[in-house]
C-alpha cells in the first residue's frame, strides 16, 4: 500500500490500473472491480477497463446506472443489495475524491451475496483512499498539462494574428475560431461583432462554415432586441457561460434554423474594446461540458488579441482609405481616380472622361471666405455623387476640379447631354447659413472608344484642355475634345518640348527696350524682354510662348535665367560705359514669388557680377500682388534692402490698383499701353492715364508710360504731367549690339520726340 502513495504522477494511470488489480487479488471473491467517474468531471491519464466476469455484465450494468445517478445527484455513496433476476449482488462504494473535496467518481466492488465482512470493507475503503491519492496526482497531473497545451494554443494564435493583414484577415478568423474549436473539442466556434449604431450582432466567423446557408442567413445579422442571449452579448463586460436552462426557446430555434442543431450548452467571452464591447468569442456544445478557468483566461487572452489585431486592421483600412480619398468631400482622389480609369481602359469599355471645374471660383471664396467655399464645395461633391450612376465614378482632382467617368460612353451626344445635365445641377443655388449661392461651371470631354489605346493621363489632359476651351469661349458649357483640340495640344505639346530643350540649351535671347526722358531725350533705363529663338519659325517675342511656360512651370527657370542674363549684361555696359547711370529693368513673373530663395538669388547674380542695387529694378504686376499681397510685399522689401528698384508694370488693369497700392513698397508706376494709345482720341482713357499721373505724384512715385507710337502721345504725356516713357516711337526691343550707339550717345535726338514745327514760309507753301 505504501507504494500507491508514492505513485510518480508520470505514470498515474499505470498505478491506477494496478490498484485495481491488487484490489481484485486480495478481494478473490469480488466479480465487478469497477472505477466510475462522475459526469462531466476528468481524471486525466486514468483509463481504467471495469474488472467484470462473462457473466456479470448485465449486472455491472445497473449496478452503473445506479452509482453514476447517485453521482449525478451528489447522493451519499455506501454499500447497498441489489437484485437482478432474482440474484443478490452485495455492492461496496468508496468515494474518489480530490484534496478539495470534490467527488470525482466512485471505486465499485460486487460479488454475489449480501456478506462483506468489517476486514473487507476497511480493506475497500483503505484502496478507495489510495485511489483517491492517485486521482489528486493525476488531476494536478492533467491541469498542468492542460494549463500547458493552453499555453501553446495561445502562443500559436498570437503569432498567427501578428500577421494578419487587411487583405486576410478574414481567412485567419476562421482559421482561429477552427483551431480553438477543435482543441476545446467544442461543436461551434464563432466571432461575431457588435454594431451599437444598428443595435445588431453581426457574424464574423465561424467554424465548421455551414455548406448550405439559408437566404437570408438568420445568424449573418441579428439584431440585440430580438434575442435575450443577444442582447446579454451586446456590452457583455465578463465571460458568458450559460447552460442548457439559461437558453430561450427564440434562441434555440434561432441556431437550429441557421445550423439544423439543437443547443445544448455554450460559452462566450467579450472582446473588449475601450468602453465598448467591440463583440464576443463564443462556443458551442451538443452535450453537457464544464469550463475550467483556464480555459476562460486563454479564451480572454485571445479575445483580447482579437481585438488588437481588429484595431490594426482598422488603422490600416483608414490609412488606405485616406490615401485614395479626398479629405474634404470624400470623394475619391487623384489616385485613385488614375487606379479606376486605368482599369476601365483595361477592360475595353467606352468611358468618357469628364472634367468640371468651377467658374471664378478663387474670386467668390476670396470675398465669400474659404468655409464658405469648402461649403459649396462639399454640396456639390455630394450632388455629383448622387447624381451618377452605380456604373459612373467621380473623383475630385483638387481645389474646384472634379472629374466623372461615364461608362458606356459610345456617343458624343448622350455625354454632352450628361455633361449639361450636371451643369445645371451644379449651377443651383446652395444655401449656405442663410445666403443662397449659385455657382456655375466649365466642363471638357474626352472619350476613349472600347479597343482603343488610349492612355489614362492622355485623356485627363485631353479633357483638361477642353475644359480650357470651354472657359474660353463664356463658361458655363461642355466641350468635347475633337480633332482640332487634338492639333492644337500636338502643338502645343510640341512647343513645350522644344522650349524646353530651349531653356536647358541655348535658345533663349534677352532683348532691351528703351526708357527715355521725354522732355531731353536721355537715355533712363532699358527693359529686359526675353526672346525665343525658335528652330524653325525664328524670333518668338514672349507672348508666343508664355502660356505654355507657366503651365508647365518653364516660366521660373526661364526668369532666373532672364535675370541673371540681364545681370551679366549690366555688368558689361558698365564697364564699356562708366559714366552712363543705365539701369535695368527686369520683369519677374508671380510664379517665381513662390519661391522661398528669391531674393537671395537677386542678390547672388548682384554679387557675382558686381552689380550695385541702384542699377536694378524688378518689375511686377498687379496679379502677382492679388493672391498673397504680404508676402509679396516682403519680398518687395527685401529688394529694397538691396537698394534695387520695385516698379508696378501695367498699373490700372488689375483688380486691386489702389487697394494694395498704399501697402506695396514700390518706387514706379508703369502706365499700361492701353490706356496710353487712347489719350490723344479718347477722353476716358485720358482721364484714366491723368488719374494716375496724379495719384504717382501725391504718393511720389515716378510714372513711366508704355506703348508710345507717336510725338502726339508724347506732347499729350508731356502736357499731363509724364515725363519718362517708352514705346515704338522710340525703339523697338533690340537686341545688346544695337543698342550699342543710343548707348554711346546716351539716349535719342529730341527731333525724333517732338519734331520741329514748319516755320512761317514754310507753312504758307503747304497752304
Amino acid at each position: 500500500m505504501g507504494n500507491f502513495r508514492h505513485a510518480d504522477t508520470m505514470n498515474v494511470g499505470a498505478e491506477a490500473r494496478l490498484i485495481v488489480e491488487t484490489l481484485r487479488q486480495v478481494t478473490p471473491r469480488a466479480e465487478i472491480v469497477a472505477v466510475i467517474t462522475a459526469s462531466g468531471r476528468s481524471m486525466s491519464g486514468i483509463e481504467i477497463e471495469p474488472l467484470v466476469g462473462p457473466k456479470s455484465k448485465n449486472a455491472f450494468e445497473s449496478i452503473r446506472e445506479r452509482v453514476e445517478g447517485q453521482l449525478a445527484g451528489k447522493e451519499p455513496l455506501g454499500s447497498f443489495t441489489w437484485v437482478l433476476d432474482d440474484v443478490e449482488w452485495g455492492v461496496l462504494i468508496d468515494a474518489i475524491e480530490l484534496l478539495d473535496g470534490q467527488i470525482i467518481g466512485a471505486l465499485v466492488v460486487a460479488r454475489h451475496g449480501r456478506a462483506w465482512s468489517q476486514r473487507e470493507c476497511s480493506l475497500i475503503r483503505a484502496f478507495g483512499g489510495v485511489f483517491s491519492q492517485v486521482a489528486t496526482l493525476a488531476n494536478r497531473e492533467g491541469v498542468l498539462l492542460h494549463q500547458r497545451r493552453l499555453d501553446e494554443l495561445v502562443s500559436q494564435v498570437a503569432e498567427r494574428l501578428m500577421s494578419a493583414t487587411a487583405a486576410n484577415h478574414k481567412e485567419v478568423l476562421n482559421w482561429t475560431t477552427r483551431v480553438l474549436a477543435e482543441f476545446l473539442h467544442s461543436d461551434v466556434a464563432f466571432l461575431r461583432r457588435n454594431d451599437h449604431v444598428r443595435g445588431v450582432s453581426i457574424l464574423e466567423a465561424e467554424w465548421p462554415i455551414r455548406d448550405d446557408i439559408p437566404d437570408p442567413d438568420p445568424l449573418g445579422e441579428v439584431r440585440f432586441d430580438n434575442d435575450p442571449i443577444f442582447m446579454a452579448t451586446k456590452d457583455l463586460r465578463e465571460p458568458f457561460l450559460p447552460g442548457f436552462e439559461d437558453t430561450t426557446e427564440n434562441y434555440m430555434q434561432r441556431v437550429e434554423d441557421g445550423s439544423g442543431e439543437t443547443l445544448i450548452a455554450g460559452a462566450a467571452v467579450p472582446l473588449l474594446l475601450g468602453d465598448s464591447t467591440w463583440g464576443v468569442l463564443g462556443f458551442i456544445h451538443f452535450a453537457l461540458r464544464s469550463w475550467v478557468p483556464a480555459e476562460i483566461n486563454a479564451l480572454q487572452a485571445v479575445a483580447s488579441m482579437l481585438v488588437q489585431l481588429q484595431a490594426r486592421i482598422d488603422a490600416e483600412e483608414r490609412t488606405a482609405y485616406n490615401a485614395y480619398h479626398d479629405d474634404l468631400t470624400d470623394l475619391p482622389n487623384r489616385r485613385a481616380l488614375l487606379r479606376e480609369l486605368t482599369h476601365r481602359l483595361g477592360t475595353r469599355r467606352d468611358t468618357a472622361v469628364l472634367i468640371l471645374d468651377l467658374d471664378r471660383f478663387k474670386v467668390m471664396n476670396d470675398f465669400l471666405g474659404h468655409a464658405t467655399g469648402d461649403r459649396l464645395l462639399i454640396t456639390i461633391a455630394d450632388r455629383i455623387r448622387t447624381s451618377i450612376r452605380a456604373s459612373d465614378y467621380v473623383a475630385r482632382l483638387g481645389g474646384d476640379e472634379f472629374v466623372v467617368l461615364l461608362d458606356e460612353a459610345s456617343s458624343e451626344m448622350e455625354v454632352q447631354a450628361s455633361a449639361y445635365r450636371l451643369l445645371g445641377i451644379v449651377a443651383g443655388p446652395v444655401n449656405i447659413g442663410g445666403q443662397f449661392v449659385s455657382h456655375t461651371a466649365s466642363i471638357g470631354i474626352a472619350i476613349a472608344l472600347a479597343g482603343s489605346n488610349e492612355a489614362g493621363l492622355d485623356l485627363l489632359s485631353w479633357a483638361d484642355g477642353a475644359m480650357y476651351v470651354a472657359k474660353a469661349r463664356g463658361r458655363n458649357q461642355a466641350v468635347v475634345f475633337d480633332e482640332v483640340l487634338r492639333q492644337a495640344a500636338n502643338e502645343r505639346s510640341s512647343m513645350e518640348l522644344m522650349l524646353r530643350e530651349a531653356v536647358e540649351g541655348d535658345g533663349l535671347r534677352l532683348h532691351y527696350q528703351p526708357e527715355v526722358d521725354l522732355r531731353t531725350g536721355r537715355l533712363l533705363s532699358v527693359e529686359a524682354l526675353v526672346r525665343w529663338q525658335h528652330p524653325t519659325q525664328g524670333l518668338l517675342a514672349a507672348a508666343k510662348f508664355i502660356n505654355v511656360a507657366e503651365e508647365t512651370g518653364l516660366v521660373l527657370e526661364i526668369g532666373r535665367w532672364v535675370f541673371a542674363e540681364a545681370c551679366r549684361q549690366l555688368a558689361i555696359w558698365r564697364r564699356d560705359y562708366p559714366d552712363l547711370p543705365l539701369i535695368v529693368r527686369v520683369n519677374m513673373s508671380p510664379a517665381e514669388f513662390a519661391a522661398s530663395d528669391l531674393v537671395a538669388f537677386v542678390e547672388k547674380c548682384m554679387l557675382d557680377n558686381n552689380v550695385p542695387g541702384d542699377r536694378l529694378c524688378i518689375e511686377i504686376t498687379e496679379h502677382a500682388v492679388v493672391d498673397e499681397a504680404d508676402k509679396v510685399a516682403n519680398i518687395l522689401r527685401g529688394f529694397q534692402d538691396l537698394g534695387v528698384e520695385v516698379a508696378l508694370d501695367d498699373f490700372g488693369t488689375g483688380f486691386a490698383s489702389m487697394t494694395e497700392l498704399k501697402y506695396l513698397p514700390v518706387d514706379l508706376l508703369k502706365l499700361d499701353m492701353s490706356f496710353v494709345e487712347g489719350i490723344t482720341t479718347d477722353d476716358y482713357d485720358r482721364a484714366i492715364v491723368e488719374s494716375i499721373i496724379r495719384l504717382g505724384q501725391a504718393l511720389h512715385l515716378s510714372v513711366t508710360a508704355e506703348g508710345i507710337e507717336c510725338t502726339e502721345i508724347v506732347e499729350k504725356l508731356l502736357e499731363l504731367g509724364c515725363d519718362r516713357g517708352q514705346g515704338y516711337l522710340i525703339s523697338r526691343p533690340i537686341g545688346s549690339e544695337e543698342l550699342r550707339p543710343m548707348l554711346k550717345a546716351g539716349g535719342v535726338p529730341m527731333s525724333l520726340l517732338r519734331p520741329a514745327k514748319p516755320t512761317l514760309e514754310f507753312a504758307s507753301t503747304l497752304s
